[in-house]
């Protein structure tokens, strides 16, 4: 379908968007003295942050300008169900909640891949930290990063007569300035600027969507005249068949089955778990855990999912479903309105760039240069290394967003490429027996599949890739952990007083050396239940109440709130 020629960029906005870089670049300024003391100011803050700001700077930095985009499509493709692709890591987020969040700030490392020497002993640890500061600090972070730059192109191309490299140039150079300058200091205190900006631009683009489309009751009615076999508003697909055309029950079984846990973020993901290394204690890190979950999963979502719904009203399916978001901004935002919701958009991105940026240096300088290459320097020299490595993570990025076609599509390969391994970051917690050579296998494993059935199978249903990715790998990863030797009994005694993960896998070790196990896991199941219970009540409560249905929707808040006054009073 072709739209009209819309509008662009005026005065105002420009005004209201420079004001935000000038912002932006001031706080890098004021936190440059601060984050280059040491590298554990430069990426974990010291690990004074309280559970406010830190689980913010969580939501914001996954409240990226790619996120509403692929919604869009997601919600323009497959209906309100096609979000489950994104809610399905909601489960993971309360995972890392309950179970991680209190483990994580116990082993006090500065990135998750130090962990690995934590957990595993000798030779093999060693290469595999080497290969995980290379996997997810430089090929996982740099496509992350990519596909946030593609979103930022799609949006700014829309809204601006720019073209995509000055676009790309742009922004991404005011980003890297103010993160080169103030690490990971400046990158919380931005995100909480940026996830103010963007939560009110968000809700401002959806309020003006929805009057464009004649209000809440009649964008329902036309998207049902549009639509008439009503499988846009529903929020599960169909278990009697019959979507196609929408999404399949198969790949909606997948995403809230298995791809939650067999996932790259399973036990909190790095940019997650950076900031539960930088929380004060253990209960600011699971609240700042809870906290980001409830924000990105059930609160911030909905003006994504109802400009989406006001784009299929009025217009139908687009060519580029993506293009759905910025074409709604640009169509029913007055001048001033316009500026605020491209900033909003702009300072999401820039929130992931910067904790991206910081991320990737942080692996690739504490887990790589510090570690293999130049093991005694001082303190400033690592800050400037990692500086050096931001940019060349920067550089790697450019290249691969440039390639990028579709933001969507991307996150399916990245998750499925990944997807294998998922399961061995849970078990490596809560298992004795797991080893180096566990990860190593499953990742090799999950890359080599994921990587084939894309060559040879490039339009396999998602939840059948997925599927054969996880299958395959624990074909290879289970029976290599059986055929490998055990971590030395020296450094899993160590690791278990240390992080003390109280659960059944470790019970052997436990007794033999007389260690007495608190029942974390059995209070953290129960906890994780719960809150499950919280996100999706919540979610869906606010969602029924938002498209006509409150009878459903206050009773789905009543309960999501009672569940959470109950976690709160229960972890006090």
């Amino acid at each position: 379908m072709i739209l009209h020629a819309m509008r662009q960029l005026q005065t105002v906005d420009w005004a209201i968007i420079g004001s935000y870089v000038v912002l932006a670049l001031a706080v890098g300024v004021f936190f440059t003295r601060r984050a280059s003391s040491s590298v554990e100011q430069f990426f974990v803050s010291g690990r004074s942050l309280p559970w406010w700001l830190a689980g913010t700077s969580m939501a914001a930095t996954n409240f990226s300008i790619d996120t509403p985009v692929a919604i869009a499509g997601l919600v323009a493709k497959e209906g309100i169900a096609g979000v489950w692709f994104f809610w399905s890591s909601g489960i993971a987020a309360m995972l890392a909640t309950f179970f991680f969040a209190r483990l994580w700030r116990r082993a006090a490392v500065i990135t998750d891949a130090e962990i690995i020497e934590l957990r595993y002993s000798g030779r093999p640890a060693a290469i595999l930290r080497l290969v995980k500061g290379l996997y997810f600090g430089v090929l996982i972070n740099c496509f992350v990063l990519g596909w946030v730059m593609t979103a930022m192109m799609k949006v700014m191309g829309e809204v601006t007569d720019m073209n995509r490299l000055t676009t790309l140039i742009v922004f991404v150079g005011i980003a890297l300035v103010y993160t080169l300058l103030s690490g990971f200091w400046g990158v919380v205190v931005t995100d909480l600027v940026q996830y103010v900006v963007a939560l009110v631009g968000a809700v401002a683009v959806a309020i003006y969507a929805v009057r464009a489309a004649g209000g809440l009751e009649s964008m329902t009615a036309r998207i049902a005249e549009r639509f008439p076999e009503g499988k846009v508003t529903q929020f599960v697909p169909s278990f009697s068949g019959g979507d196609e055309g929408w999404m399949p029950l198969s790949v909606f079984l997948v995403y809230v089955c298995l791809q939650w846990w067999a996932h790259k973020y399973a036990d909190g993901g790095g940019k997650t778990i950076q900031r539960m290394l930088a929380a004060r204690d253990e209960r600011q890190a699971v609240l700042a855990t809870l906290w980001f979950a409830l924000a990105n999963y059930a609160v911030q979502v909905w003006p994504w999912i109802l400009t989406a719904l006001a784009a299929l009203a009025r217009w139908g399916q687009l060519a580029d479903p993506e293009a759905a978001y910025p074409h709604t901004m640009v169509d029913v935002l007055p001048p001033g309105m316009l500026g605020l919701a491209t900033v909003a958009l702009l300072g999401a991105f820039m929130s992931t760039v910067d904790t991206h940026l910081n991320l990737g240096g942080s692996y690739m300088v504490n887990d790589i240069y510090r570690r293999f290459m130049v093991k005694h320097a001082s303190e400033a020299h690592y800050v400037l290394a990692s500086r050096v490595s931001m940019l060349v993570n920067m550089a790697i990025a450019c290249l691969i967003g440039w390639q990028i076609q579709s933001v969507g599509r991307a996150w399916k390969f990245v998750l499925a490429f990944v997807s294998g391994a998922g399961p061995t970051f849970i078990v490596r917690w809560f298992w004795w027996r797991a080893n180096a050579w566990t990860e190593l296998s499953a990742l090799l494993a999950s890359g080599v599949v994921a990587a084939v059935l894309q060559l040879t199978h490039p339009d396999l249903l998602y939840s059948w890739r997925l599927l054969a990715v996880v299958g395959l790998s624990a074909a290879v990863w289970i029976p290599v952990t059986w055929l490998t030797p055990p971590v030395s009994e020296e450094r899993l005694v160590e690791f278990l007083r240390r992080v003390r993960p109280g659960s059944a896998g470790w019970s052997v070790l436990a007794r033999r050396h007389g260690i007495e196990q608190e029942p974390f896991f059995r209070k953290a199941s129960v906890r994780w239940l719960a809150g499950c219970g919280v996100l999706f009540g919540i979610c869906f409560g606010l969602g029924h109440l938002l498209l006509g249905r409150p009878l459903y929707g206050t009773a789905l808040l009543a309960l999501g709130g009672g569940l959470l006054l109950w976690i709160l009073r229960d972890a006090s």
